[in-house]
């Protein structure tokens, strides 16, 4: 919608040899196979649809100024749906055999969350990769404006509840190689992978052994975009280990800030479900476990979305009926963490104090 309205206001020639207003993906499977199709879970988050009726609304349009667009929606379709076949022209530039079936695609966030099994409102996933993703499915979507957004799921039904930041692993990487290069070059004459070594640095220090908050806002915050990262209440005895772990915990700290607007909005939580770079680590993956007082299940698969994916490819192929069936044969759980409670009090004392040194710092940003 913003860019229609972008376009309007600055370029409003365009507007006007608009046929179909597609999301990059659909624009894809467009020229695949010739047919104009718009799939529900990515334009339910563009401020055009009514997604209680799951179908687009011309007001939504006309409150920007662009009800002239309405006709260049196309027809909706969701993931798993047939959408055309491979034209004769796309076979001939692309190797595909003509005619075959190509199905809606969905979200990468659904993609990623249906690769995780959530197919009801058992479990919230987590990924915690670039981004810190934290999400659940519901019957009814969450209307009381306490969190980022309500989206349609790719299993009709359901809704997509959602809570992000660009402030997760991401923010890890960036230390170790920005600042670890001796541990790098030690763990190589170790034989160990480089995250492997610095786990079992982190590993050593106890929940209380700091107090180091960090704030993981290298590539953004959660709310404030003024923010910055940061590193506060370090003194001359902590070590590069006790750095470690603290930007590990203060990762998973602004996860938990999402993660305590997803829970005041169910009744409960089986368990977290846990992918991305964190994932990776045992010792990262127990602090999520302690941080939320939550079991946690760590997915086995390496890319969240193509497996997402694929489930979509067996149902659109016929292999299952649906993608809960899908789930329930191509989805792994590979290991399953339960909450230290001899943490909780360690965790509960920083996490106040990491809302409090990130509050006290708001008023500050826009001076950097």
């Amino acid at each position: 919608m913003s860019l229609l309205a972008w376009l309007k206001d600055h370029d409003p020639e365009v507007l006007s040899k608009i046929q179909w207003i597609f999301e990059v993906k659909d624009y894809i499977r467009f020229k695949l196979t010739d047919q104009a199709f718009a799939e529900v879970t990515d334009y339910s988050g563009s401020s055009m649809m009514n997604l209680k009726e799951v179908r687009f609304e011309r007001e939504l349009l006309a409150e920007f100024g662009l009800g002239e667009l309405f006709e260049a929606l196309p027809p909706i379709k969701y993931p798993t749906d047939f959408c055309g076949g491979i034209s004769r022209r796309a076979s001939e530039e692309t190797g595909l055999a003509e005619g075959t079936p190509v199905a809606g695609g969905m979200f990468d966030i659904d993609a990623c969350a249906v690769a995780m099994d959530i197919t009801n409102g058992d479990y919230i996933a987590v990924i915690a990769g670039t981004w810190s993703i934290n999400e659940y499915i519901s019957k009814q979507p969450v209307l009381n404006k306490t969190v980022m957004m309500n989206s349609l799921y790719c299993i009709d039904g359901y809704y997509l509840i959602e809570e992000c930041s660009p402030t997760s692993a991401g923010n890890h990487a960036w230390f170790v190689d920005m600042f670890l290069a001796e541990e790098k070059q030690k763990a190589k004459e170790l034989g160990k992978p480089t995250y492997a070594y610095l786990d079992e640095l982190a590993d050593k220090v106890a929940p209380d052994e700091q107090n180091i908050i960090f704030l993981p806002y290298l590539f953004g915050s959660n709310y404030d975009p003024q923010a910055k990262a940061s590193l506060i209440g370090l003194d001359s005895h902590h070590t590069r280990a006790h750095v470690i772990r603290a930007v590990m915990e203060g990762i998973v700290f602004c996860h938990m800030i999402h993660m305590e607007k997803l829970l005041a909005n169910r009744k409960s939580t089986k368990a977290v479900r846990l992918a991305g770079g964190a994932a990776n680590s045992l010792v990262w993956s127990q602090i999520f476990s302690d941080v939320f007082k939550l079991p946690v299940e760590i997915i086995d698969t390496a890319e969240l979305g193509t497996l997402g994916c694929a489930m979509v490819a067996a149902v659109a192929a016929g292999k299952y009926k649906d993608l809960p069936e899908a789930a329930r044969h191509m989805v792994r759980v590979k290991a399953r963490l339960e909450p230290n409670p001899a943490n909780a009090s360690a965790y509960d004392k920083k996490l106040e104090l990491y809302k409090k040194v990130s509050g006290a710092l708001a008023g500050l940003w826009k001076s950097f």
